[in-house]
């Protein structure tokens, strides 16, 4: 393909007509095999044409053509391997697709839509128009409804309305004729030529010890780039359209939205590299995002002493005192610098608060929406469930078992507390929340920060309890269950091994923050000494390690970007380009725990 490629940048940059090289093996049938050509350069708004010619010379005569008499044409540096990108994809496959069963939920469904796999041809009102295979990692779509969203504005029936909703019926019951298409597709970088796969260079899908290293500090200093003065992080980039607003949040553009329990897992991400690296570069950017955290302290008493929580998005969240307990404990961890003492004291303090008698654990100590925005105290049982929290108690569990564990010279009356309703909301979690809450849980566990805690508190003496042992165990086992792996998948989606679904046959969820609770069930089995169950663990967690690296933005997977923004992130899905602080925080976190024992 390299010769291929050469040939088709020189006829770009010279006059001279394109010739097609000897000894490339590419197969051509001119009844399907519609080829593009596409330029990619940053800042540039990518260059594309296709077209289906008798044979394959004439089609890429025709492209070149076309791409030459384009206005913007002279805005791309072709001469530069390493500033203009070439792709190129030609169609291998058609076959029918009945619009109206289109699905990407059941797994060997003949309408089975895969993104980055699939494309569809369809023609309406006489004119034939293409999404190829490669649109749907190019152009961030991963689910029906965002793919017929997109024709509609392609071949006008947007128009018709503003709903998505109703685009999306329009296009299905429209009198429009559709096949699915599969296809080949290469585009270069510098003078490589990389094979694609779902639009993912297949060269970047290798992994070993090395590369788990090599990306995790890369997304680490991709967090300390994007740090703003203030010591937040940038909380969301969608490198497809090129923005910073966060789509489940549009409105917030002055000031963007953030989200301190995310904003606390960046924290603890930069302190994960300093623990793999030594370099202090990280400790000191953690420390100047706990300067952050404590900028949206508020005070209050526990017990007649100071206590304090995070206030932010006009909401003080349990979740908000636990996640930054545990970052500002890490950070203590690695110093023992004891200058933000009183206030690691007055978060356990504001956490023990939130713990009811019976070992409940209330979601929130302040909601705008609950008693006029004040502070709620004794809460009644209606509002406890209103605001009870599924992730929040364990992200709290595990600040007070790292607290209790590793903090100098702590009050033996504190202590005791919190050893007394740590085990209380421990017992509360794991007898009473799946009888309470049973409709809040779902059939693939997603407590990852319960498990972290446990890990902890287990190391306690008296809290080496064997139902949280087997909670621990029991989610694991059942996260396996839920696992995509070579036996369940199709061909055209190995890239789905070691990823997880609520429901088989849906899109993969390559999930770090589930990985998080996971590598803390290896760390509970060694420390167990039950090397079977170790074994077992590590042997499916490095499947989901492995699918995690398909989510990894890299210097050559990121040919389509405007520009080089989301570079060394992690991304939450295949196909859809958007990156969050907590995408790259949870990699982070996961890998660098991972690292130690592979």
């Amino acid at each position: 393909m390299n010769k291929l490629f050469e040939h088709i940048r020189k006829s770009l940059i010279y006059k001279k007509e394109f010739t097609f090289p000897n000894n490339i093996n590419l197969e051509f049938n001119k009844n399907i095999s519609q080829i593009y050509i596409t330029l990619f350069q940053e800042n540039n708004k990518a260059l594309r044409w296709g077209s289906l010619k008798e044979n394959l010379e004439e089609t890429i005569k025709r492209i070149i053509f076309k791409i030459k008499s384009n206005p913007n044409f002279h805005s791309f540096n072709i001469e530069s391997s390493s500033t203009c990108r070439l792709m190129f994809e030609i169609v291998t496959k058609e076959y029918p697709c009945n619009i109206r069963n289109l699905t990407t939920m059941k797994m060997k469904s003949p309408n089975r839509f895969e993104p980055g796999i699939n494309g569809l041809k369809y023609k309406y009102n006489g004119v034939i128009r293409f999404f190829m295979p490669s649109d749907g990692y190019t152009k961030s779509i991963m689910s029906v409804n965002q793919i017929l969203n997109y024709l509609s504005k392609q071949c006008g029936i947007a128009k018709k309305t503003n709903k998505i909703s109703e685009r999306v019926h329009l296009m299905r019951r429209e009198p429009i004729e559709y096949t699915f298409i599969e296809s080949k597709a290469y585009v270069t970088y510098k003078d490589e030529v990389l094979e694609l796969d779902r639009g993912y260079p297949k060269s970047e899908t290798r992994f070993s010890k090395d590369i788990v290293y090599d990306r995790t500090i890369k997304s680490v200093d991709w967090l300390v780039k994007n740090m703003n003065d203030d010591g937040s992080f940038l909380y969301y980039y969608d490198p497809y359209v090129d923005t910073i607003v966060d789509d489940m949040h549009p409105k917030m553009t002055d000031p963007l939205y953030n989200n301190i329990l995310r904003h606390s897992g960046g924290t603890i991400s930069l302190i994960r590299a300093y623990e793999l690296s030594n370099d202090k570069l990280y400790l000191e950017k953690a420390k100047h995002s706990i300067d952050f955290l404590l900028s949206t302290f508020r005070n209050h008493t526990y017990k007649k002493e100071f206590a304090c929580y995070p206030f932010f998005n006009k909401k003080s969240k349990l979740g908000g005192a636990g996640i930054g307990l545990v970052a500002m404990m890490h950070y203590y961890m690695n110093t023992y610098d004891e200058t933000n003492r009183k206030y690691i004291d007055g978060l356990v303090r504001h956490i023990l608060s939130r713990i009811d008698k019976d070992g409940e654990m209330i979601g929130y100590y302040i909601h705008p929406q609950f008693n006029n925005g004040k502070a709620l105290i004794n809460p009644s049982d209606e509002v406890k469930k209103e605001l009870f929290s599924f992730y929040y108690p364990g992200e709290a569990l595990l600040g007070l078992a790292l607290y209790y564990q590793h903090i100098k010279n702590i009050d033996k009356d504190l202590q005791e507390d919190i050893k007394v309703k740590s085990e209380q909301a421990l017992d509360f979690l794991v007898d009473i929340r799946p009888i309470k809450y049973n409709y809040m849980f779902d059939s693939l566990p997603s407590d990852a920060w319960l498990m972290q805690a446990i890990e902890e508190w287990i190391k306690v003496d008296g809290l080496n309890k064997a139902k949280y042992i087997y909670f621990v165990f029991k989610d694991t086992k059942t996260m396996f269950e839920h696992m995509y792996t070579d036996e369940n998948t199709l061909e055209t989606n190995k890239d789905y091994i070691g990823g997880f679904y609520y429901d088989y046959g849906e899109h993969v969820y390559h999930d770090a923050s589930r990985c998080e609770g996971i590598v803390s069930a290896y760390y509970l089995a060694k420390y167990l000494e039950d090397e079977e169950k170790a074994s077992w663990i590590i042997e499916n967690m490095l499947l989901s390690a492995k699918g995690l690296m398909k989510t990894f933005h890299s210097e050559k997977s990121t040919y389509a970007h405007i520009n080089k923004k989301a570079v060394n992130s992690f991304r939450f899905k295949l196909t859809r380009q958007w990156v969050r602080v907590d995408s790259v925080q949870h990699a982070v976190c996961f890998l660098s725990r991972l690292y130690k024992v592979i």
